[in-house]
């Protein structure tokens, strides 16, 4: 390999590192849409099923505040809090029971409130 093909790629490299700490930290900072939740709707599952953090003893604060605040954890909140959600209700309604929302966003995230950001408040 020459010296100018190497150099090509280490600068390409160097770039891809640098897009994607850009990325993690873009992710970190993003506000999280407001949700709807009732928990009155959800009385039939074990509080566990969510809160794992009072059981676990990882934390006392809410959701957000932990899951936005750790970058490991920041990069797949969206995608872990839609498939605790969606996988949970898909799982019931193939029960042929009635169940939450598996497709409509608005049906869960209550677009007239302000997003929540990473301290967890709106």
């Amino acid at each position: 390999m020459s010296r100018r093909s190497l150099s090509l790629v280490l600068l390409v490299l160097a770039v891809c590192g640098a897009l994607y700490q850009w990325r993690e930290r873009l992710i970190v900072r993003a506000p999280m849409l407001a949700i709807v939740f009732d928990h009155q709707d959800h009385y039939t599952v074990k509080c566990a099923s969510c809160h794992h953090n009072f059981f676990d003893k990882t934390g006392q604060d809410s959701c957000y505040f932990c899951h936005k605040n750790r970058p490991e954890l920041a990069l797949h909140a969206q995608a872990d809090f839609h498939a605790l959600c969606r996988d949970c209700h898909a799982r019931i309604a193939q029960q042929g029971f009635a169940s939450g929302p598996v497709r409509r966003c608005g049906a869960c995230h209550d677009w007239t409130h302000a997003a929540v950001g990473a301290a967890g408040t709106r």
